[in-house]
């Protein structure tokens, strides 16, 4: 008896819901991320194996087991057949029927044993169910010879039984089969937390079977009536069902292509290295002959890639890779105005316009906007082979290819403008650097010899001045050095920490006593000597509390010292200005960023390079704030003596 196969439809969806903060200790962001890097291999190795085990042996078992229970319900309907017709072909095909269950009794042997021993018992029970079945009908003669009707009848109600008893066996077999397959189901959604789904998909597909149980039971009534029409549904239902797998494999193989293409097209960001593999996907996977036209600032075409499937074809065509286009075809500009695909017959026109010489024969053309950010970045054509028509399945293909082109060619060309922007500023900041020098070197003489002959507040002025221009040129290589991914260059020696806190108090004390700001400093007798460059060093307390000074409201505290931790020293200078917001805490550090309130107070460089200082010396830099109540930094360094265990020259970058 064939039954409907049942389409099961599972929805999946991650979505794990991460609040980060700040706050947070750095080990619990490193758990979490590390959790999230395990987790999904993990589940996604478990749910693989347990998918594996379906395919390859639950599924096989429980068509075999269908298949055998279509037959058992088809042997009734031969042997009936055969006593009221005496037609001979239904006694073979009983007997023929026999002989396939045998062979689905040895598929089956390999495959019960890999699923759970209640299978093996109900497939042992099957076995001799239908064996006690298939013994009553010879003992029976059943097919021997047609019999009087009451006779038969007689027979058969004594046989009916066993064939019942069988029928269960197969269906108990199946059903325990269906279990096994619904068991890994569980294991895989259960690791995937959709318990609540499970628990409902399971209810449904259990009041389905119930449903279909009732049902057979029904139909078992009028088998001899309804033999014909269950086999013309089950032809139906194996056509749709070959149809529908045809279709999923296509769906799986588009899929898997785009997945592939997407992962080609972003492999790289190299400008011309993204469109020519967007090239080489759509020839030869879509077509003979393609060419990819990308529009100019100015709106012009330009022919940015021509392939060809013929190799000595496809070498003949590139000397046409990057010429304007002048004339471009009616049907080519619709394409980009409406920003849809398109598929037509090529005219001669068409196919010069991609290959630059006509057709001999008509062709099938499509032709595919670029589109990205609502933007048409251009056009791929693309012409069959020879006796090829395109579809719109095809279309929809190309389509969604181009999709993924147009943002990868987007990328690729943002990525280059963005280079091409980062060498500019480079190229400014080493020449204005290099060209302020030298006036700015004549400027610093000419004050030390007029502060030597007629000393004066302007010429004091005129020197400090002097000096923070200097300064802010030493900055801009710096950060130019830090964003070039290079470290800052430092000669580490030995180095005490007390008198380091002494002449930052010296350098400020006046600034601070003018503001009527508090600045103490505190190091312990505990704490040793580190192993650092004295000048950079005393560029980051500088910057650090030279920032805390521009925060500090008048009548507050700055407050920095330094104590020991295991292996380094941890230095902390602390504030009670207002406190920076928790949204801004990551962009402290960032080059040229700065508070709105405090815009006009320098050029945003002095944290970005405290915190390249202190990474050069392999250190590390960070800030806890709290709006309201200041700002605390902290940054590490590593002690004089085991530094030099190390070994100098793993800091020295000079």
């Amino acid at each position: 008896m064939a039954t409907r196969p049942h389409e099961r439809r599972s929805i999946w969806r991650v979505g794990p819901e991460s609040t980060w903060t700040t706050v947070l200790p750095v080990a619990f962001i490193i758990a979490s991320l590390i959790s999230l890097v395990i987790l999904p291999l993990v589940v996604a190795r478990h749910t693989a194996r347990m998918r594996s085990e379906i395919t390859t042996f639950a599924e096989p078992a429980r068509r075999t087991a269908s298949d055998m229970q279509v037959k058992l319900a088809a042997e009734l309907d031969n042997i009936i057949a055969f006593q009221v017709t005496g037609q001979l072909h239904f006694h073979d095909k009983y007997i023929s029927l026999v002989q396939q269950q045998a062979r689905d009794y040895g598929e089956l042997a390999k495959l019960t044993p890999k699923l759970d021993e209640q299978v093996d018992r109900d497939f042992a029970a099957l076995i001799a169910q239908t064996n006690r079945w298939h013994t009553g009908v010879q003992q029976e003669e059943f097919l021997r010879a047609p019999m009087p009707a009451e006779v038969f009848a007689h027979r058969l109600f004594e046989r009916h039984p066993s064939y019942e008893k069988a029928l269960d066996a197969a269906s108990s077999l199946q059903a325990d089969i269906q279990q096994a397959i619904d068991d890994r189901l569980y294991s895989i959604r259960d690791a995937e937390q959709w318990n609540m789904s499970l628990t409902i998909i399971l209810t449904l597909l259990a009041l389905t079977s119930a449903m279909l149980v009732a049902g057979l039971g029904r139909q078992m009534r009028l088998l001899a009536r309804e033999a014909m029409a269950r086999r013309r549904d089950a032809e139906r239902e194996a056509t749709d069902a070959k149809i529908a797998r045809a279709a999923a494999e296509r769906e799986e193989r588009r899929a898997a292509f785009l997945a592939a293409a997407g992962q080609e097209l972003t492999a790289s960001l190299d400008f011309a290295e993204t469109i020519a593999a967007l090239a080489r996907l759509y020839v030869p996977n879509l077509g003979e002959l393609c060419a990819i036209d990308l529009a100019d600032s100015d709106g012009t075409l330009r022919r940015a890639a021509v392939r060809h499937r013929d190799p000595e074809r496809d070498a003949a065509l590139q000397p046409h890779a990057g010429s304007a286009i002048g004339q471009v075809p009616d049907a080519v500009a619709n394409v980009m105005a409406e920003r849809q695909p398109r598929i037509f017959e090529a005219t001669m026109e068409l196919v010069a316009y991609v290959a630059g010489e006509p057709a001999p024969e008509p062709r099938s053309m499509m032709a595919v906007p670029l589109v990205s950010r609502g933007q048409t970045l251009g056009v791929v054509t693309v012409i069959a082979p020879q006796s090829r028509v395109f579809a719109q399945e095809d279309a929809a293909l190309a389509g969604e290819l181009a999709r993924h082109g147009s943002l990868a060619i987007d990328n690729a060309r943002l990525y280059l403008e963005s280079q091409q922007a980062v060498r500019a500023r480079e190229e400014v900041l080493a020449i204005v650097s290099h060209d302020l020098r030298n006036p700015l070197n004549a400027i610093m003489l000419a004050v030390q010899l007029m502060q030597e002959d007629t000393p004066s507040e302007e010429v004091e002025t005129i020197e400090l001045s002097a000096q923070r221009m200097r300064r802010l040129i030493e900055d801009l290589l710096d950060v130019t050095r830090l964003e070039g991914g290079k470290q800052l260059p430092i000669e580490p020696a030995p180095l005490e920490v007390r008198p380091l806190l002494q002449e930052i108090h010296e350098l400020f004390k006046t600034q601070a006593a003018a503001s009527s700001i508090t600045l103490r400093y505190d190091a312990g007798d505990d704490v040793p000597p580190v192993y650092a460059d004295h000048h950079r060093v005393t560029q980051v307390l500088s910057n650090l509390v030279g920032n805390s000074m521009k925060f500090t409201p008048p009548g507050g505290r700055i407050d920095y010292r330094a104590r020991p931790d295991g292996d380094q020293v941890c230095f902390t200078v602390s504030d009670t200005g207002p406190g920076i917001p928790h949204k801004n805490l990551k962009d402290i550090f960032n080059p040229y960023w700065q508070a709105k309130r405090t815009a006009r107070l320098g050029a945003g460089l002095g944290l970005p390079i405290a915190k390249g200082i202190v990474e050069a010396h392999g250190g590390k830099i960070w800030a806890e704030s709290e709006p309201g109540k200041g700002t605390t930094f902290y940054f590490t360094l590593p002690v004089a003596r085991v530094a030099s265990a190390v070994g100098s020259p793993a800091h020295s970058t000079r």
